[in-house]
């Protein structure tokens, strides 16, 4: 079993969008430099499914990636909302043990703590920056271990940097 972690990418702050935080979109930049990380991803993991919040972010995100997985099926579910919880994602991984590389898109500070969890490491402190994959692998949700942690700034350029 492989689940890969994605942060959505860079949304409008919340002060600049006065509507419905569930709906609130990615930016320009946000989108610009997830598309341009996400197609040297696309080289790196294999995956099955995509499975994404419903949050507008969120779900462009996952669009996003599939545009460079165009065969892989993207679901979205509340339970990886904003507030997800390390319960919500293992019912979901149990509703998709027929994948073997699980990608879910989603929101901080919900990943860190459910990835602590499923690492049995309650003082674990990560900040997944948006954008960011993080690795996990092993032969069932309670055998996992951290295999990557990969930030967009490793494939960008120095300009593109001083963006994020």
């Amino acid at each position: 079993m492989k689940l890969l972690f994605l942060r959505h990418a860079k949304a409008l702050n919340r002060e600049e969008f006065m509507d419905d935080d569930l709906l609130r979109p990615l930016t320009n930049k946000g989108i610009k430099i997830s598309k341009e990380f996400f197609k040297k991803i696309s080289n790196i993991f294999d995956i099955d499914i995509i499975i994404s919040s419903k949050a507008t972010r969120a779900y462009q995100t996952a669009k996003i990636l599939q545009q460079f997985y165009p065969n892989v099926p993207l679901k979205t579910t509340r339970l990886l909302n904003p507030g997800a919880t390390f319960f919500d994602i293992k019912t979901i991984i149990d509703d998709h043990k027929e994948y073997e590389k699980i990608v879910l898109v989603g929101h901080e500070p919900d990943f860190s703590e459910a990835i602590a969890k499923i690492l049995g490491c309650s003082f674990l402190s990560i900040d997944i920056k948006k954008s960011s994959f993080i690795e996990l692998e092993g032969d069932s949700l309670d055998n996992l271990e951290l295999k990557s942690f990969i930030h967009p700034k490793i494939f960008i350029n120095k300009k593109q940097k001083s963006e994020l």
